[in-house]
């Protein structure tokens, strides 16, 4: 079982399931969504995970059509993301969980998306 919570702390939840790797997509919309070079995700069952404090606090964006993307209303902090026509899961934002993700697997996906720098 894994916690986590938002930057200020006022959403909070649970994760029941375990989980090994982690995704890092590239792609340009998750890019914009966490102003970051990728963003890193983990699809779970929406069962496994539970909202234990601050829900009055998400606010939700549609990012593309049917996809939702929910954030702590007051630090910004994104939590997770969910397809309305797939209520079975949820697309968790693991770098809100208070662990050590050192001992994760991660993969990188939408790489093609990348700005590539060359050495010489």
């Amino acid at each position: 079982m894994y916690f986590g919570q938002c930057l200020c702390g006022q959403v909070s939840y649970r994760v029941k399931s375990e989980f090994v790797e982690i995704e890092c997509c590239h792609c340009l919309t998750c890019r914009k969504a966490h102003s970051s070079a990728f963003a890193m995700g983990v699809t779970i069952d929406s069962a496994d995970f539970e909202l234990q404090t601050g829900q009055e606090l998400l606010k939700e964006y549609e990012s593309s059509t049917g996809k939702k993307r929910v954030f702590c209303g007051q630090c910004g902090s994104h939590l997770y993301a969910y397809r309305v026509a797939q209520p079975e899961s949820v697309r968790l934002r693991p770098a809100c969980l208070n662990i050590d993700m050192s001992s994760f697997k991660y993969s990188h996906i939408y790489t093609e998306n990348c700005l590539r720098i060359h050495s010489e």
